[in-house]
């Protein structure tokens, strides 16, 4: 436009501005004439793009202006909105970015047309389209543009590519069959294509076989092999299996087995033949033939009885193994029925299996068989049959393999002897547990004797003379009960220091009231015998056995036993006899009787689990195994000295430790006791009663229940009143552990001891998981019970 002169006349301007009114006028003029002639194309142009199939989209600048609804569909777009704007190269495959971009501004350069190019495309979901695309330049909106015509052949695309994988797949099974395989022409025998078997088959090269025929090659041992086969063709259409000897290129020969169809190539046919070489099978039905002969061989020299049993259950055939295994010569069995040489109770079960096997139920059978031999005696067989069958799979006759197992069947019966010996000493232990509950009513009783006779020693003006003695006599029950609970292992302890001393002497006073009278018991104890590491249980297990063992040896005649504990040293010059035992001070254990002896034959086996010489039902046969591991685990050794009628002595040496035996200390007299309050808890009233007493002399407030349920409620009502509880532990409808759970609930500070004469329900480590405070075993002594309230209490 020209620029407005300041000094331009006011006429001069008008007559300008009514110019530029009349060719405005103009411009509109022609644009309606335009947008009249576009709107009625622009109306077939939509019409032709909405309803194309191939994908048409305009961009500029590498951004997209247009999408027809296939390329929408194409890119996986909703909206055209969507996809204005938008980089076209975001939807290009990587591997094409480089080269569409190159294409697109060369035709922006010099107005090209682009021609058809492969292309991927990639979908707003990231799916890759195979495309095949070719642009235009076109003038859109006054400014050169670029229209691309896009068609999704990715369909075509995988088709093509599986129809070349399925030729590929046939080229590879063609090429890689490892059979021979060739095409050849029916009319003349020409070969069209041959595979690499047929090079390997036949020696020949793809090269020297294409366009020559078979009788040209000589491949053909026989040539009127090839005229049986090309008639069988035109007259069946397909062979299979036909069997021909065929020459090398080299020479060689061979027998192949052919399966050769007719096709049609072009307008011509065309025999395509599968050759497989039988050359090697032929030989290997020789050899099969060669082998069973040798199966011969091996059936008659097997270390094993074989037998060949008909049909109708008489002998075929049978090795030498099996004949003198059922003590006939061989003749003698042949046409014997198994019915015959098979314990009847077994021959059901035979019966049964032969016929499972000829119905194929099973294919082989293995079971044990009780044969009788020719002399009437019966041995125990493992016997392995199954059914042999002709090649149509009809059954031919039965083979048996068979095996003598009678030692095998001694054996186990031997071990079931021996698990009747482990059953035996489980019955010992139930007997020991029994012990161990008639100790814990006895310790209830000894509770309340124990208990009100110290109360009467307390007492002013009592027989003290009398209740001393009274009292001597409670703890040796006590004592005993103890014992009791040693034997049934109920009160089993670690390994400590222990006086063997005083515990061989209360060993001697259970083991005597175990012993017959007509036995007589002699010992003498070292008291200096000194201090030994040792399991009090297991010192008195050791005894017992041996005094068992004694027993046994005597009989039922008089007779003695000696035991001896004394301290002995075992010297570097000892050390020959001694091979298992170190230089040092050892305590000696003996134990002597006037039995019958152990003869030396067998003395070395006496040590062995589960050896006895007693009687089925007399003894486990655990006895000495068990001495024998005991002293092992406490460094000692066991010697044995024995001739027959002249006695066995056993010495058992156990190292000496120079560390004092525990000695319990007793209080002489009234303990201080306490004020606290107490909740008493017994089911046994006399036990109640009597403890209810003691603890009130020693200056307790006590509270009493004779049922756990009760005094639960009461605690319940009361739980800050008690400073301190003490329970029983067996007592009927809740036991004392029980209860202690219970109480801590409603009070966890609450502090319980509890008592028990004997229990498998509760030991220390269990009540101290349990928060029990103490575990004390009865029957107390006062001053027992108060070290055991004040240790609780910390006072």
């Amino acid at each position: 436009m020209k620029n407005i002169d300041a000094n331009e006349s006011r006429e001069d301007l008008l007559a300008r501005i009514d110019m530029l009114q009349r060719q405005i006028d103009e411009l509109k003029a022609n644009r309606n004439e335009n947008f009249h002639f576009f709107k009625m194309h622009g109306d077939l142009l939509d019409s032709v793009l909405n309803n194309s199939p191939s994908a048409v989209f305009l961009h500029r600048d590498l951004q997209f202006i247009y999408a027809n609804p296939a390329a929408l569909a194409l890119f996986e777009i909703d909206h055209l909105s969507n996809i204005q704007g938008k980089r076209i190269l975001d939807f290009i495959h990587p591997d094409f970015r480089l080269i569409v971009e190159e294409r697109i501004n060369r035709i922006f350069q010099t107005g090209c047309h682009l021609s058809t190019m492969p292309q991927k495309y990639l979908t707003k979901t990231g799916k890759v389209l195979d495309v095949e695309a070719f642009g235009v330049l076109v003038e859109f909106e006054e400014l050169p543009t670029l229209m691309s015509i896009a068609t999704d052949v990715t369909d075509r695309k995988r088709a093509e590519e599986d129809l070349r994988e399925s030729e590929e797949r046939y080229r590879i099974a063609f090429q890689t069959s490892p059979d021979s395989i060739n095409l050849s022409r029916a009319s003349d025998g020409m070969y069209i294509d041959i595979n690499e078997g047929f090079t390997r088959l036949t020696g020949w090269t793809r090269e020297e076989v294409l366009g020559k025929k078979s009788l040209d090659l000589q491949l053909w041992v026989d040539p009127d092999d090839r005229k049986r086969l090309v008639e069988q063709l035109k007259t069946t259409g397909c062979v299979e299996n036909f069997e021909a000897e065929f020459r090398g290129k080299h020479g060689q020969t061979g027998i192949c087995h052919l399966s050769a169809a007719i096709i049609r190539i072009g307008d011509e046919d065309a025999i395509l033949s599968i050759v497989r070489d039988v050359t090697e099978r032929k030989k290997t039905e020789t050899l099969l033939k060669e082998s069973e002969a040798r199966f011969r061989t091996a059936f008659e020299n097997s270390a094993v009885g074989m037998a060949l049993i008909g049909l109708d259950g008489k002998t075929i055939e049978t090795n030498t193994v099996m004949a003198k295994m059922l003590g006939y010569d061989r003749s003698e069995i042949l046409g014997k029925a198994v019915q015959e040489v098979m314990h009847p109770d077994d021959f059901g079960e035979h019966k049964s299996l032969f016929v499972k096997l000829l119905e194929r139920e099973v294919q082989y059978g293995d079971s044990e068989r009780r044969l009788i031999r020719k002399d009437g005696a019966v041995i125990n067989t493992q016997v392995w049959s199954t059914i042999h069958k002709d090649e149509h799979g009809k059954p031919l006759y039965l083979i048996s393999i068979v095996r003598d197992i009678s030692e095998q069947v001694q054996a186990k019966e031997e071990r079931k002897r021996l698990e009747s010996q482990l059953l035996q000493s489980q019955k010992m232990e139930a007997i020991g547990a029994l012990a161990g509950g008639i100790a814990h009513d006895f310790n209830n009783i000894l509770a309340a004797v124990i208990g009100f006779t110290e109360l009467s020693m307390l007492s002013d003006g009592a027989p003290l003379e009398y209740l001393r003695e009274a009292m001597k006599a409670a703890i040796r029950a006590k004592d005993l009960v103890k014992q009791i609970l040693t034997f049934s292992r109920q009160n089993d302890e670690e390994r400590k220091p222990v006086q063997v001393d005083a515990v061989v002497r209360e060993a001697i006073v259970f083991l005597r009231a175990t012993l017959p009278t007509s036995i007589e018991i002699n010992y003498r104890i070292d008291d200096k015998a000194g201090t030994v590491m040792a399991n009090s249980v297991e010192l008195h297990q050791i005894l017992m056995n041996l005094g068992s063992n004694a027993v046994h040896a005597i009989g039922e005649n008089p007779g003695r036993v000696d035991i001896e504990v004394q301290s002995v040293t075992i010297a570097n010059s000892d050390r020959s006899s001694y091979p298992e035992l170190d230089a040092g001070p050892y305590m000696r254990l003996s134990v002597k009787d006037s039995g019958h002896g152990i003869p030396f034959e067998i003395q070395g086996r006496i040590f062995d689990p589960y050896f006895t010489t007693k009687e089925i039902g007399v003894g486990t046969g655990l006895g000495l195994a068990v001495i024998h591991g005991i002293v092992k685990k406490s460094n000692g050794a066991i010697k044995v000295e024995s001739a027959p009628g002249k006695g066995t002595a056993f010495h058992i040496f156990l190292p000496q430790v120079h560390l004092p035996s525990q000695k319990q200390v007793r209080y002489k007299a009234l303990p201080k006791g306490g004020s606290e309050r107490i909740l008493l808890v017994d089911d046994e009233k006399v036990l109640v009663d009597v403890g209810e007493k003691i603890l009130k002399r020693l200056g307790y407030d006590v509270v009493s229940r004779t049922s756990p349920i009760e005094a639960l409620e009461l605690f319940k009502v009361k739980p800050m009143e008690f400073d301190i509880v003490i329970s029983d532990q067996t007592m009927p409808g809740m036991t004392g552990d029980v209860l202690a759970s219970e109480l801590m609930k409603i009070n966890p500070e609450i502090p319980v001891i509890l008592c028990t004469g004997y229990s498998q329900q509760i030991n220390h480590a269990k009540a101290e998981k349990k928060g029990i405070r103490a575990l004390v075993m009865k029957p107390l002594l006062i001053d027992e019970i108060d070290n055991a309230i004040r240790r609780v209490l910390k006072k």
